[in-house]
């Protein structure tokens, strides 16, 4: 069982990470078009794509996002398979890897921008915290909602294929979350 949950953890992270970096490269571009000027278009997705997944796996491992889920539920006396359960699990694992790995996201975005301008242009620009934190600010609401609706939409999925959820006395039904 553990390692069933501790696989549902991992492709959950893996799914939401890659979901977030495309996101977040569209809305980079989107908030500002002139990023296209100093990369092309398919950098963009690949490198923000790439620090957002290797974040969600320093976070997965690092943070207990699951089990902070888990508890949300034991504390909220819901049990698996409710609606319910799906939305309070949820939780954690949305709002922690949507506010770490926007963090490091809009840094990296922020620090290759300033690294390609002239020192003139350079000059001109807000100091790197407030870009960092303006960027990030940016990408924080929208890039929450996605992470909160996709693991909402998918984890119940992952979870039925892992054997872990579903109906029955097998997938858990009725039984309260196993606590860790």
């Amino acid at each position: 069982m553990k390692k069933k949950m501790f696989l549902m953890g991992l492709i959950m992270s893996l799914i939401i990470s890659v979901a977030m970096g495309l996101l977040s490269s569209f809305l980079l571009i989107l908030f500002n078009p002139d990023i296209v000027k100093s990369s092309p278009v398919p950098v963009i997705y690949l490198l923000n794509t790439l620090a957002s997944l290797i974040t969600g796996l320093i976070v997965f491992f690092v943070v207990p996002l699951g089990k902070l889920g888990v508890a949300l539920t034991v504390k909220a006396g819901v049990r698996p398979p409710s609606l319910k359960f799906t939305l309070l699990n949820a939780i954690p694992m949305a709002v922690g890897n949507t506010v770490i790995i926007s963090l490091v996201v809009s840094l990296l975005g922020v620090i290759s921008a300033r690294m390609k301008v002239p020192a003139e242009v350079l000059s001109t620009m807000p100091p790197m915290p407030v870009m960092w934190l303006g960027t990030w600010a940016k990408l924080l609401l929208p890039t929450l909602i996605a992470s909160y609706i996709l693991s909402v939409l998918i984890s119940p999925l992952i979870s039925k294929a892992l054997g872990l959820g579903g109906t029955g006395p097998e997938g858990g039904a009725g039984k309260p979350p196993v606590k860790e």
